[in-house]
């Protein structure tokens, strides 16, 4: 029992290690993000879309991609109907989408990032005037100055870059408000001080953005895990490109409305970034320490929680099983009541309390943006530690299972 205590210490200070980082972030949230001057040239873009049977929401997305205040002339809207036997293509091209349909027998090569890869192919050999990609995904809603606001972005040098993201249903249910408060919250906390400090940031699939260019000297779309967005930020961030965050870039997504869909969105997620952990991320740790360059530590970092949440729902358990079932050590009274009280402790002072203050603190900060009255997310805000509970268990699984890209129940 003495041993594994000490390995129940390092797991511990491991975890600890990790939160450190973020907690700082979150301590720096007085800071202010880049800002970019307006843009002296409107550049050419190619929205690009990847839906695999999303025939009930792509015709709204590309409706509204369509009613940008960006001029017309400077962008198109395309949609990758991939592998579908919905209506999916159809609709799209109904709406005003320029669609490619994709069809490959192959299971193993379905997914976001095999349909980017045909998409983005297509668009450069279609359309070789396109300057700049920015991806959506199908229950994606952007304000109409999205675009504007990454060409300004673009137009300063930048050739990588994410925007805000937020919820379309945060109001929906406890369930869709902690899985959006949880976004809004590492826009604000985490992106706002990376910005601000120039450090990288980790893309994601929803608004982010990239130079034409880098397809074209990279051959096109390369990043090919469950995970494409971080792998695609890694593999930039190794060629000394840091992806920019846009604050102003407001994007809405559809946020999960029941535990088990955001159990399956995180268990997807987490087979992905895991592999990615011990192919990527371990090489940011060691690049950091021949460059000195803190972006590539940041990186590990954040891919690190991905081992973490698994180490976490997988060793606490047991340690606790073992230590009250008293199997290896008998415990005196005194000494049951001591540890339970300690774990009462840990969960209300090192978890409960600090994830819903962050709650709090991030509806006060960003409460014009999350445009709701907070009466109506008070129940997110107090169940806002339920998402890490989901997030650590989904990830596990992902572990442990192999996701599938398939259409989801929209709201």
């Amino acid at each position: 029992m003495e041993v594994i205590r000490i390995i129940n210490n390092v797991v511990i200070g491991i975890v600890s290690v990790a939160f450190t980082f973020q907690i700082i972030y979150l301590f720096l949230f007085f800071l202010r993000s880049r800002k970019y001057p307006a843009a002296k040239v409107k550049h050419t873009f190619a929205v690009i879309i990847c839906a695999h049977n999303e025939g009930d929401v792509i015709g709204a997305t590309v409706r509204n991609l369509t009613l940008q205040k960006y001029p017309a002339d400077k962008y198109r809207i395309f949609v990758v109907a991939d592998n579908c036997n919905d209506n999916t293509a159809e609709a799209a091209r109904q709406a005003g989408a320029t669609v490619y349909e994709r069809n490959d027998p192959d299971a193993k090569r379905r997914g976001a990032a095999y349909a980017l890869q045909y998409g983005i192919a297509n668009i450069l050999q279609d359309f070789p005037e396109v300057e700049a990609f920015v991806r959506f995904d199908a229950d994606n809603f952007p304000l109409a100055d999205y675009i504007d606001k990454m060409n300004d972005a673009f137009d300063s040098g930048v050739q990588l870059a994410r925007g805000y993201n937020h919820a379309t249903n945060i109001t929906q249910n406890v369930v869709s408000g902690v899985s959006g408060l949880w976004y809004i919250r590492d826009c604000r906390f985490n992106c706002h001080a990376r910005s601000a400090l120039s450090i990288g940031e980790m893309l994601v699939g929803g608004g982010m953005m990239f130079a034409a260019d880098i397809m074209r000297e990279d051959g096109g779309w390369t990043a090919m895990t469950y995970s494409e967005d971080a792998e695609f930020t890694c593999n930039q961030l190794f060629k000394k490109r840091k992806a920019q965050y846009v604050s102003d870039a407001v994007v809405y997504e559809d946020q999960p409305t029941s535990v088990g869909q955001l159990f399956v969105r995180n268990m997807r997620m987490g087979r992905g970034l895991l592999r990615l952990f011990f192919t990527h991320g371990l090489k940011c740790f060691g690049l950091f320490f021949v460059t000195l360059r803190y972006s590539f530590l940041d990186m590990f970092l954040t891919l690190l929680f991905i081992p973490i949440a698994g180490l976490c729902c997988l060793w606490f358990p047991t340690y606790y099983i073992l230590l009250f079932s008293q199997c290896l050590a008998p415990l005196s009274d005194a000494q049951f009541v001591a540890e339970v009280m300690n774990v009462v402790y840990i969960l209300l002072f090192a978890f409960l309390i600090p994830f819903i203050a962050q709650a709090f603190l991030v509806y006060a900060l960003d409460r014009k943006k999350i445009g709701t009255p907070v009466k109506k997310l008070l129940p997110a805000i107090l169940m806002f530690p339920l998402f890490m509970i989901m997030y650590a268990l989904g990830i596990t699984a992902g572990f442990l299972f192999r996701g599938k890209w398939k259409s989801v129940a929209r709201s």
